[in-house]
């Protein structure tokens, strides 16, 4: 057998779900060596899709821990950050001063919201939603009445929408483009998204753009004033690989990896929202920014460092968001050259959407379709496309339809 890549003392930078993922797996594969994982919060490890949704309704932060009972004898240093990495000695500077060494380097540092230099000086709390602690500034603020803006309209942003209405909050929804989620949906999905945020009473400025701030009110590129006691600005992160890239580790907004996390540099590894790496259903390399991909590639690579006859990480990216009575599950690419859509696409309706790219299927989506999300992924990829019209029926059974000869 092949000796394994990994060489003991491991350190991971970061410490959220890709680092747990990945020290788990690297204990429930027999690694017995030495982990040390860094991270620049002093919070124990959580998850943070809940921090839109469930954190906001009942502010439990316990309930949003991340399980460590796998990765076991694990030491966390947490609230010091890694400030300067030296790849020939082997080395960690940490920002209050000490120094760690290592034979296994693994980042798993994340990302960082962009920030809004229009509202710099406004007068009204300006967050962005990332960590707990923004969670809990957002929660502490929200109340019914309250008039919170929200500045992009992205997953995040929608999700958030949505509980501050459940709340009683006023919400209006800023989007510089013409739709909602344009980087994450069709525009099926996007309209009807947009449509059930409307009938629930979210005031959607879509094509517009925040310029600045009068008084206790946000102005926007058509001289229109919002009235805001709380801005949320959610427009898109920015990779946290500055300290790889001081390395003179290939980096391009996210640290490029191949399929077994490897970096450009010898015994240096990354994964989750960091890293840059080939989208197996679109080709091109892209930072792959959900719950789903930050757990499969941690354990992936943990794999493979372990065994380099594991399979490499080749997952096809997908994600879920819940917005009101909106259960969305997306796979693949959320926009192709061709749609078919199997259902009645409107708010509150059960529809699925199959994207198609030259006559191949790229992406499928399901809204309160739980069911059939599995079953329309394993068109993705070189499968053969069943029956055009067949595949559009709600009636048709999925599973039969894929299970017959093709022909």
């Amino acid at each position: 057998m092949t000796e394994p890549a990994i060489q003991d003392p491991v350190v991971v930078l970061g410490a959220g779900l890709a680092a747990v993922s990945f020290t788990g797996g690297l204990r429930a594969g027999g690694f017995a060596g030495d982990i040390q994982v860094v991270g620049d919060e002093a919070e124990l490890p959580y998850d943070r899709p809940p921090l839109s949704k469930e954190y906001q309704r009942e502010g439990a932060a316990d309930k949003i821990r991340l399980d460590l009972s796998r990765a076991r004898d694990v030491e966390w240093l947490r609230g010091t950050p890694a400030s300067k990495i030296d790849t020939r000695r082997r080395q960690v500077q940490l920002a209050d001063g000490r120094c760690l060494g290592w034979g296994t380097l693994v980042f798993a540092t994340g990302a960082t919201p962009r920030r809004l230099p229009a509202l710099q000086q406004a007068p009204m709390p300006v967050i962005t939603l990332r960590t707990l602690d923004d969670a809990r500034r957002i929660r502490t603020a929200l109340a019914p009445g309250v008039r919170l803006v929200v500045i992009g309209g992205g997953v995040i942003g929608l999700e958030l929408a949505a509980t501050a209405r459940g709340l009683g909050a006023t919400v209006t929804v800023i989007e510089a483009l013409g739709r909602l989620m344009s980087r994450c949906a069709s525009t099926t999905l996007a309209a009807v998204v947009a449509r059930s945020h409307v009938e629930q009473g979210v005031d959607l400025r879509l094509g517009r753009q925040v310029t600045g701030f009068a008084g206790s009110a946000l102005t926007l590129d058509d001289g229109a004033r919002v009235g805001a006691d709380l801005v949320v600005v959610g427009i898109g992160v920015i990779a946290n690989d500055e300290v790889a890239r001081d390395a003179d580790i290939a980096c391009d907004d996210g640290i490029f990896v191949d399929r077994l996390g490897r970096t450009t540099c010898p015994g240096v590894y990354a994964i989750g929202d960091v890293t840059r790496q080939r989208n197996p259903v679109s080709g091109r390399f892209e930072r792959i920014e959900t719950w789903s991909n930050a757990q499969n590639q941690g354990l992936a690579v943990a794999r493979t460092l372990l065994d380099p006859t594991a399979a490499p990480y080749a997952d096809t990216p997908w994600y879920w968001s819940d917005q009101y009575d909106l259960r969305i599950q997306v796979a693949g690419v959320s926009q192709g050259d061709d749609e078919i859509v199997r259902g009645d696409a409107a708010p509150g309706a059960k529809f699925s959407l199959i994207q198609l790219h030259r006559g191949r299927t790229v992406g499928v989506t399901c809204m309160n379709n739980v069911r059939e999300f599995s079953t329309l992924k394993r068109l993705l990829g070189d499968a053969p496309l069943p029956h055009r019209a067949a595949l559009a029926d709600p009636a048709t059974d999925l599973r039969k339809l894929l299970a017959a000869p093709k022909g």
